[in-house]
């Protein structure tokens, strides 16, 4: 089991908790992670899924981008447990529960 947990941003200390997978977004229609009150972030903006023992983080095309290590993140980018990462302009970051 992990928790995605916020950082910085408009929700801060909010959590989630998810087994495989989990979409970050705006909108609660299409995202488990819905992050409302960050207007950078897309409907649909980045989802998380456990590949074995790895994490993996995928920008869902957002209008604004995911960033990890101050990069863009495109396809499947490998995220180490705990290591922050940006969606719009809210900071999250991934532990184990």
């Amino acid at each position: 089991m992990y928790v995605l947990e916020v950082l910085s941003g408009p929700l801060d200390g909010k959590t989630w908790a998810f087994e495989r997978e989990i979409t970050i977004g705006r909108d609660d229609k299409v995202a488990e992670a819905c992050v409302a009150l960050d207007r950078y972030v897309s409907r649909k903006h980045a989802m998380l899924r456990v590949d074995g023992e790895r994490l993996l983080l995928r920008d869902l095309k957002s209008r604004n981008g995911t960033r990890l290590d101050g990069k863009s993140v495109g396809d499947d980018a490998h995220l180490e447990i705990g290591a922050p990462f940006v969606v719009g302009r809210t900071v999250l970051r991934v532990t184990r529960s």
